[in-house]
């Protein structure tokens, strides 16, 4: 499991200059948006139910084109190590968010800018994120 989540984390911040421009980059990258803005508006308190459930219909979708780029790019993974991978990687990143909340509190501009993601994302008719990935 180690591998695999080095595996993740090794990807996702490679995608950029090894892939450049494709759709496992790109599916990554606004996945790993949307993870920290999933974390942010649990923990600084995002209750609109409507929102929320919105937001969670378009992250599923998106995490099931992550799992569809990461069993393209790591194939010896089955389906259970890549959803563990994606759960682990979550894990991380909930634990940055967490650092930075303390340090800058709920207020502060980086959590901000994660809210409006949230917030962009829970709002937006179309249902295409990957179009959306520079907001």
């Amino acid at each position: 499991m180690r591998r695999a989540a080095a595996a993740f984390a090794g990807v996702t911040m490679l995608t950029g200059p090894a892939w450049a421009g494709s759709d496992a980059a790109t599916v990554l990258a606004t996945l790993d948006k949307l993870m920290t803005a999933r974390s942010v508006a649990v923990r600084c308190g995002r209750s609109d139910a409507t929102a929320a459930g919105l937001f969670q219909q378009k992250y599923e979708l998106l995490t099931e084109r992550a799992m569809t780029a990461l069993k393209i790019l790591i194939s010896d993974l089955a389906p259970p190590h890549l959803e563990k991978l994606i759960e682990t990687h979550f894990g991380e990143i909930d634990r940055r968010v967490s650092a930075v909340i303390a340090q800058e509190s709920c207020d502060g501009p980086r959590i901000q800018q994660a809210l409006q993601k949230y917030d962009s994302v829970a709002n937006n008719t179309d249902t295409e994120l990957i179009a959306d990935i520079q907001n």
